[in-house]
């Protein structure tokens, strides 16, 4: 510890003709009183250091760095540190982090990323077994919940429609050779919209809670892979007011879900 008593103003002639004299240093016990002189506001002033002496015990290789000779301006100057050209800077704490507590860390910063996804609403992915937030074929319980949940998607894809009497009306839409015309024709009348950068966990499901919201959906063709299933990462939406489908545009293009930025356009008619 240190202490510092700055006196009056030096006279003109106490400088020597070399400068500021040289600092006088005196040790009575565990007290060592330094004086030296600097300039202060365009002022030569004597300025008087107390610093208290405590015995530490260190490393040998500090010890032997003590001992080495100064050079320069220092060549003359005793063992140890001196006031007039040396400045001790505060010590530096370095605390290492342990794997562990980076970790949890990262779980913490996740957890509170979590908590305000949430807490907003938006951009959150609903597992369709669990209703967790997280990807449907990354569920923890697909084995036992997902089973019930296929058997229902099965019973409902396999449901045969009723069987007509003989002669009975049939609508134009579902006659035999007019089905893909029909609808071919009504899905370049609908607006529909072309949303690109998907993941390949994402599915219709996924797709109907994220643009459900803007105006009633028509249809939703998610492109997949034949052999395995998973989104090739693209997918048009049909709504059926144009309406609808602007608003879905401006506000979902360029729009964060999951971890990847969507891409929304529209979708160009099938002739071109």
């Amino acid at each position: 510890s240190s202490g510092i008593n700055a006196e009056w103003p030096l006279r003109p002639g106490d400088e020597t003709e070399f400068g500021y004299p040289a600092p006088k240093e005196t040790v009575e016990g565990d007290i060592k009183k330094i004086i030296s002189y600097e300039e202060r506001d365009e002022k030569y002033v004597k300025v008087t250091r107390f610093y208290k002496l405590t015995k530490l015990k260190v490393p040998k290789q500090i010890s032997d760095r003590k001992k080495w000779k100064k050079f320069g301006q220092c060549a003359t100057d005793p063992p140890g540190i001196n006031p007039a050209n040396c400045m001790v800077g505060d010590g530096v704490f370095l605390t290492l982090a342990t794997k562990k507590d980076q970790e949890e860390k990262k779980e913490d910063g996740l957890a509170e990323k979590m908590t305000k996804l949430k807490s907003s609403g938006q951009g959150m992915v609903v597992c369709r077994i669990c209703k967790g937030p997280h990807w449907t074929k990354q569920c923890p319980y697909k084995d036992t919940l997902g089973v019930a949940l296929d058997v229902q998607q099965d019973e409902a894809s396999t449901g045969k429609p009723p069987t007509r009497a003989p002669g009975a009306y049939v609508p134009p839409s579902i006659r035999k050779g007019e089905v893909a015309n029909d609808t071919t024709r009504q899905r370049d009348e609908n607006p529909t919209i072309r949303v690109s950068n998907l993941a390949e966990e994402t599915s219709e499901k996924d797709l109907q809670d994220l643009f459900k919201p803007f105006g009633p959906v028509s249809r939703i063709y998610l492109a997949k892979d034949k052999n395995t299933g998973i989104s090739k990462g693209f997918a048009y939406i049909t709504y059926n007011r144009r309406e609808s489908a602007e608003s879905a545009l401006q506000t979902l293009h360029r729009y964060r879900y999951g971890h990847l930025i969507l891409q929304v356009e529209w979708a160009k008619p099938s002739g071109s």
